[in-house]
């Protein structure tokens, strides 16, 4: 954790709380619904207003979920893009030595590069942090951006 990130501690019944509004996106009605919710919608509304502890820890919960799913993103289009390097064809050396030429396979790189177009897009939209905007702003190829992100 670093000195700007504050971990916020509930408790048990407020950690529940801050839990039921991430599987409902912040849906206080919703919210007030789950088994681990004990208010209904109006007393649930008063206590999260009168406990800004639990909206912090909800945000962090939705800031940790967002990140996964960038994570994810992220690895899937480093994959694509090592499989779409394989299909302009390269030169294997098996165990044994020997050199076996794998020919290009045009075809499917043009499907990858679409696979990756699309993992793109979806990515967009993921929040990103001013640190991952400055670096896309950099003049950096999209290999060493993707390698940089899963590295950090």
């Amino acid at each position: 954790m670093t000195t700007n990130e504050i971990e916020v501690v509930l408790s048990d019944e407020h950690e529940a709380i801050a839990q039921a509004m991430l599987g409902t996106r912040g849906d206080l009605a919703k919210a007030s619904r789950k088994d681990t919710v004990e208010h209904n919608a109006m007393s649930l509304r008063e206590v999260v207003k009168s406990n800004p502890a639990i909206r912090q820890r909800y945000h962090e919960l939705l800031a940790e979920e967002m990140q996964e799913k960038g994570l994810h993103i992220a690895e899937r289009i480093l994959k694509m893009a090592e499989m779409q390097e394989d299909c302009f064809g390269r030169i294997f050396v098996d165990s044994d030595g020997v050199e076996i030429e794998i020919p290009a396979d045009p075809k499917m790189a043009i499907e990858l590069s679409k696979e990756i177009s699309r993992l793109i897009a979806e990515g967009k939209g993921s929040p990103m942090s001013a640190k991952n905007t400055l670096v896309i702003a950099s003049t950096q190829d999209a290999k060493e951006l993707l390698e940089s992100f899963l590295d950090s």
